[in-house]
C-alpha cells in the first residue's frame, strides 16, 4: 500500500497556498494512510554498484609436450592444465534509491485563502522528495542495466595439430618358385594406410617450423631480393611469425587470457558510520568466491566518515512534526580493500550516515538535493 502511494506520487504537481500548513510524520511498518490531502515521499539512501574485472589466465599444455626438448631443444613449458587469477580492476560507483526506512507521510492541511501563486512538489520516479519550488519542473534519471560477462581473448585449440594422420606403407613381397632345377624370384609391392604415431606428427610440426623460421628469416635478410612493398613486407612477416607462434604453441604450450566481470550491490547501514564490510571472496588459484563459499581472502568495503553526522542530533520523530523532514548528510571516505591493496578510493556523500532535521513551511520555498536529502534552497518569504 505504501510502495503503491509512491509510485503514484512521481512528479507529483500538488498546487497549494502560501498560508497552507504542512505537518509530517515517519510511516510505521503497514500503517494504513486515509487523508485525502497528503502525500507520501522517501528520504534517499546510497546503494554502492561495485565493478570488478578479474583476470584469468589458462596454461594448457601443448599435445608435443613431451617431444619439446628432443626435437627442438625447448624446456620452459607448460606442463599441467592451470588457471590462475588476478584483480585487474575495481570501480566503485553510487546510485541513490528511496530508503524504505524513511519513509513519510505529509498532511498538506486546509487551504485557506486566495492567491495566484502555487507552489509545486517536486518527486522524481524513485519517490525521492525534491521540495516545493515556485515552477514545475521535469526531472528524469536514467537506469542502467548491467550484464556480468566474460571475454575471452584467443582459442583453446592448437592451430595446425589437426594435419594429415595417414601415411603410407610399402611393404615388399618375394616369392620364390622352383621350376625343375632353376629358382624364379617374384617380387611384388603392398601399398597400405597406416596412422602416424604421436612422436611421428612431432616431427613433422618440428620440420614444418623450421622450415617457416627459415623463410622468415630469409625474407628479413632480403636473400629472396626482391623489393617487396613495406605493406606486403610486414603482412608477410607478421603472418610468418604467428605461423612459428603456432607451431611452437604445440611444443610449448599456450595462455589464453580472459576479462570476468563482476557486479556487486552494497547498502552502507545508518548506524555503521565506520566499517569494513566484506563483499566477495578471492584467490589467485580459485578466482573471485562469493562469501558463503570456502577458501580465498576476503575483499571488503571499507567506509571512513569524516564524524560531521556526530555533531548534530536527529529531530525527534514522535508523533507529528511541524514542517517537512529532510536529512543532513554525511561524507565519507570509501574504497575497496583487498589485503594490503586498496581500490578507487574517494569521498562520497552517504545520505543515510546524516542526521535528520526539520524545516517549517509558513510561506517559505525551498528545494531539496533528490540524491542526498539534504537541504539546497530556501526563500524566506514574510
Amino acid at each position: 500500500m505504501i510502495m503503491k502511494k509512491i509510485i503514484l506520487s512521481l512528479f507529483v504537481a500538488l498546487s497549494a497556498l502560501l498560508q497552507a500548513q504542512v505537518f509530517t510524520h515517519k510511516i510505521s511498518p503497514g500503517e494504513e494512510l486515509s487523508s485525502a490531502n497528503a502525500v507520501v515521499y522517501a528520504l534517499p539512501q546510497l546503494v554502492f554498484k561495485i565493478d570488478v574485472w578479474v583476470e584469468e589466465t589458462h596454461s594448457i599444455p601443448g599435445p608435443y609436450a613431451s617431444y619439446a626438448n628432443r626435437l627442438l631443444g625447448l624446456s620452459d613449458l607448460i606442463t599441467s592444465d592451470s588457471k590462475s587469477y588476478h584483480i585487474k580492476s575495481v570501480a566503485l560507483k553510487s546510485d541513490y534509491i528511496a530508503d524504505p526506512n524513511q519513509l513519510y507521510y505529509t498532511e498538506l492541511g486546509d487551504v485557506s485563502g486566495k492567491s495566484d501563486k502555487s507552489r509545486f512538489l517536486q518527486m522524481n520516479e524513485a519517490g525521492l522528495f525534491g521540495g516545493f519550488s515556485p515552477m514545475e519542473q521535469n526531472n528524469s534519471n536514467s537506469t542502467t542495466h548491467v550484464v556480468v560477462e566474460k571475454v575471452r581473448t584467443g582459442i583453446p585449440d592448437f592451430r595446425y595439430f589437426a594435419d594429415a594422420n595417414l601415411i603410407e606403407k610399402v611393404d615388399t613381397i618375394i616369392r620364390r618358385v622352383d621350376v625343375d632345377t632353376a629358382s624364379i624370384e617374384k617380387i611384388s609391392l603392398k601399398y597400405t594406410k597406416i596412422e602416424k604415431d604421436l612422436e611421428k606428427r612431432a616431427q613433422d610440426a618440428a620440420l614444418a617450423y623450421m622450415v617457416i623460421r627459415k623463410n622468415r628469416i630469409e625474407l628479413i635478410s632480403g636473400f629472396q631480393e626482391v623489393a617487396y612493398p613495406v605493406g606486403t613486407f610486414e603482412i608477410m612477416n607478421q603472418e610468418l611469425r604467428q605461423m612459428e607462434d603456432d607451431y611452437i604453441a604445440l611444443f610449448a604450450g599456450k595462455k589464453l587470457k580472459s576479462d570476468i566481470h563482476y557486479v556487486f550491490f552494497y547498502t552502507p547501514s545508518a548506524d555503521q558510520p565506520n566499517i569494513i564490510a566484506p563483499i566477495f571472496k578471492f584467490s589467485e588459484d580459485l578466482g573471485l568466491k562469493y562469501l558463503s563459499t570456502s577458501g580465498g581472502e576476503k575483499v571488503s568495503l571499507a567506509i571512513k566518515s569524516n564524524g560531521l553526522a556526530e555533531k548534530l542530533h536527529d529531530t525527534n520523530l514522535s508523533g507529528v512534526v511541524s514542517g517537512l523532514i529532510y536529512r543532513f548528510p554525511e561524507t565519507a571516505e570509501v574504497w575497496v580493500k583487498y589485503g594490503r591493496k586498496e581500490f578507487d578510493k574517494q569521498m562520497i556523500t552517504i545520505p543515510q550516515l546524516g542526521r535528520l532535521q526539520n524545516v517549517r513551511m509558513g510561506n517559505h520555498i525551498f528545494e531539496l538535493h533528490t540524491k542526498t536529502g539534504g537541504l539546497k534552497t530556501l526563500e524566506i518569504r514574510e
